[in-house]
């Protein structure tokens, strides 16, 4: 009985043993992924604050008591500091890091190692191999920093230098390999800091540079605070072509861009300007100095125009190279080859003189366009140059806007838009050429149900048939036959000539037929007939939509880039695109045609005149917008639509005959 008693016992001690044994292991398991998740995640706080290049928040994760070494010495401002102004120099941006590890090597210590993949200022560049420990230090893990988790070839002597070599910037050119935007020598004027003096000295000397340069001093003081600049920089102000003698001032000459066309072309080049800090973090690839496209075709071809920069990157000991990080070829920007004509845009440009208007041209038989002009407009080569807040002022304040691109707005094309009806109907059955409607008076309405509304029109002619009616631009015969056709079958033959599908490098207003899409009053479609009501197309659609006129009921779509072919989609019979284009000849060969001026000796021009009527009321008076469609009918070599603001048709037809005489 005791026997099995002591047996009893010593198995219950085993037990108790055991159960002890394993709590505690557990414990030190337990103690130990404690201990291994708070190492990760001082690792994930580093790294991540790297990624994002939160040099501050990154600052709280390393050891403060570990900043010493046999060639450095930091504290963890100067850390901060040293981090944003390393990884500045080389344009880093879009830090990614991957492959962290961290592996223990005492109770105290952990291995830390990651990999990192940026874009500097040079492309690409993959540094693997970071490699540090992680301490605990007042019971917090703490990585330990040095140089070396900078770049891992650095030490506390080391620097990193970035040579690098500026592309040339591709050149937008016409059709004919006239330049419209090019590359050209220049003098530059800019201030060395360290030259301006201090105190009094120094604002006498900055007064004086912006009386000079006309540059307020607050700019100035701007540009001398930017994060780059030195008291050895060279810190441009603007492009200048005399070089006064000024205290803190240099010269430089520099390569510059410039527009040979100036306002001519503004809207539709545009113009580029330096880079700014917001540009730098889209584009990392770019450097301090470096120019951008800032609107027009110089912001939408930039990838294309801008080449690829090359040079050197390497981390320096003492003056001697230690390591080369990344070595790069600079790649030269590509010239863009437009469709635009520059002398025809000149021209065009010459013959608004200055009025509000637009001027487009296109080749109706492939959609090259020829001309894209708005005015008025500015000088693109006064912001390359350094704009003064004077000039700008001056062209922002303008009630006539010049920065605005006139053949992109939206307008009621007015009565140019009846051929289009004209077209639709005839295509339809509603009519035929010889349709001829009996009108009484110039005032018409349907009936009682439109009340006090009438469609109005200038000619008091009896009887029509289509082509009188578009000698005479008649507003009631046009809205009779769009109410005799219906908004069904008008809607189905107006949309495709509304819903063009180019890719135009340009901000164009969207078309539309209505503000709603649809024409379900009789008023609103009898109004759109004849180019008013809702109907919104610009300049440079209008000119697609006409282009079935005249190239057989072929709605050629526009192309800018001279290397490229533009589609086309079948909008009209053929049938009946001829006999509205041969109408339109009888506007202009016809005494009583309202582009009767327009004829030019030895030449067949069709042509259609519109004036769109912006009132508040009808029989009240109110703004009008003049157009005009002109095109070759002998060879389909042009078709043109200008559009002149707060004027009538026939001053846009006075305008435009010396620029349409040019065209042959």
């Amino acid at each position: 009985m005791k026997k099995k008693t002591i047996i009893m016992s010593l198995i219950g001690l085993i037990a108790v043993i055991g159960i002890a044994g394993g709590g505690f292991f557990y414990y030190r398991w337990h103690q130990q992924q404690a201990e291994l998740a708070a190492v990760k995640a001082t690792a994930k706080a580093y790294t991540s604050a790297f990624q994002k290049r939160n040099y501050t928040q990154m600052a709280k994760s390393i050891d403060t008591t570990r900043l010493t070494g046999k060639d450095y010495k930091y504290t963890p401002n100067q850390v901060i500091a040293r981090n944003e102004a390393v990884f500045t120099r080389v344009g880093a941006s879009q830090i990614k890091i991957n492959g962290v590890t961290v592996t223990k090597k005492s109770d105290t210590n952990y291995r830390l190692h990651f990999n990192v993949v940026m874009q500097t200022a040079l492309g690409e560049l993959n540094m693997p191999n970071y490699e540090t420990a992680i301490r605990l230090v007042n019971n917090h893990w703490r990585v330990v920093w040095s140089p070396a988790m900078l770049f891992p070839q650095m030490t506390g002597k080391s620097t990193v230098q970035l040579s690098r070599i500026t592309p040339k910037r591709g050149e937008i050119l016409d059709r004919n390999g006239d330049p419209l935007a090019e590359n050209g020598g220049a003098n530059e004027a800019g201030m060395v800091r360290g030259k301006l003096g201090t105190g009094q000295t120094r604002t006498d000397n900055l007064n004086k540079i912006s009386t000079t340069f006309g540059v307020s001093v607050a700019d100035l003081e701007k540009l001398l605070n930017q994060s780059w600049v030195t008291d050895d920089n060279f810190v441009p102000i603007k492009t200048v072509t005399n070089q006064t003698a000024l205290t803190g001032v240099a010269y430089q000459a520099v390569t510059r861009r410039s527009y040979p066309t100036g306002e001519a072309s503004a809207q539709l080049i545009g113009y580029v300007g330096a880079v700014t800090a917001e540009d730098l973090k889209k584009h990392p690839e770019l450097a301090v100095g470096d120019e951008i496209g800032k609107t027009g075709l110089e912001r939408y071809y930039n990838k294309e125009l801008q080449g690829q920069a090359g040079g050197d990157l390497t981390i320096n000991n003492n003056g001697i190279e230690a390591h080369s990080l990344i070595q790069r070829d600079a790649t030269d920007g590509h010239n863009v080859k437009l469709t635009i004509d520059r002398a025809k845009q000149v021209k065009a440009y010459q013959q608004l003189n200055g009025k509000k208007g637009s001027v487009v041209t296109m080749d109706p038989k492939n959609g090259q366009i020829l001309t894209l002009v708005s005015s008025p407009s500015y000088d693109p080569n006064k912001f390359v140059a350094g704009i003064s807040q004077s000039d700008y002022n001056q062209y922002a304040n303008n009630a006539d806007h010049p920065f605005v691109s006139r053949f992109a707005q939206g307008y009621a094309p007015g009565s140019t838009f009846k051929m289009i009806t004209a077209g639709i109907a005839l295509d339809n059955g509603t009519i035929t050429p010889n349709t001829t409607r009996a009108i009484a008076g110039v005032k018409w309405r349907k009936d009682s149900s439109w009340g006090s509304y009438q469609v109005t029109r200038v000619e008091n002619v009896a009887t029509e048939n289509m082509t009188q009616a578009l000698v005479h631009s008649d507003n009631i015969w046009f809205a009779q036959t769009a109410l005799q056709m219906g908004s069904a079958a008008f809607l189905k033959g107006v949309t495709p000539f509304v819903n063009q599908k180019d890719d135009l490098p340009l901000t164009m207003t969207k078309a539309q037929i209505s503000n709603d899409g649809k024409l379900s009053r009789e008023v609103l479609l009898a109004d759109t007939a004849y180019g008013q009501g809702q109907l919104l197309l610009s300049p440079v659609q209008q000119a697609v939509a006409y282009s079935a006129i005249a190239d057989g009921g072929k709605m050629q779509l526009p192309t800018l880039l001279l290397s490229k072919t533009a589609g086309q989609t079948t909008v009209l019979k053929e049938s009946s695109a001829a006999a509205v284009k041969t109408a339109l000849t009888q506007v202009v060969s016809d005494p009583a045609g309202t582009a009767h001026s327009l004829q030019i000796s030895g030449h067949t021009i069709a042509a259609k005149t519109g004036t769109a009527e912006l009132k508040a009321a009808q029989d009240t008076n109110g703004p009008t917008n003049g157009f005009l469609m002109a095109l070759d009918a002998d060879n389909n070599s042009y078709l043109m639509v200008a559009m002149m603001e707060d004027a009538g048709s026939d001053t846009v037809v006075n305008a435009m005959k010396p620029y349409v005489a040019s065209l042959y």
